[in-house]
């Protein structure tokens, strides 16, 4: 992905300020680790391929990773003890995942950089990894919005 693209969109999520100026106390401490570029099957965890297999079906993941084009990122997301809590997965053109360690069953998805709200439960995650996000130092370079604190992005939704 172009730098300058990439660099552009981060500061327009950025720019979205949060009507609540910091996280709820009931969103988990999450810190993103072990982020990595694979360009093969081989570069990942079991995990990894069954989700990404999940993700990109029909298609050979092998050929997926190694095109250029996509620029797949995964990465770790830990809790506090170093937990592996979820799988984080970006690429190209705002597309992003977010799985529990193990399991095809996604716990958010998202396109265009802007992860899609689907239960009032997923509130106080969003909260966690836009703070994890916003860290920095972890190298996850794929601008993912998980807007947590624009209250009309979760009106109408059942948790």
């Amino acid at each position: 992905m172009n730098d300058a693209y990439r660099e552009q969109v981060a500061g327009i999520i950025a720019d979205r300020e949060a009507a609540t100026p910091c996280p709820p106390p009931s969103a988990s401490n999450l810190t993103i680790a072990n982020r990595r570029l694979p360009v093969s099957v081989g570069d990942l965890l079991p995990a990894e391929v069954e989700q990404l297999r999940f993700v990109w079906q029909g298609l050979d993941l092998d050929d997926v990773l190694s095109d250029e084009e996509n620029e797949v990122e995964a990465a770790e997301v830990v809790d506090a003890a170093g937990t592996v809590r979820y799988r984080l997965y970006g690429w190209n053109y705002g597309a992003g995942y977010l799985f529990p360690p193990e399991g095809t069953t996604p716990v958010a998805a998202g396109a265009q950089h802007d992860m899609e709200h689907w239960s009032l439960a997923q509130r106080d995650l969003f909260a966690a990894m836009d703070r994890a996000l916003k860290v920095g130092g972890h190298g996850f370079a794929q601008p993912l919005n998980f807007c947590w604190s624009n209250d009309a992005c979760w009106e109408g939704l059942e948790r």
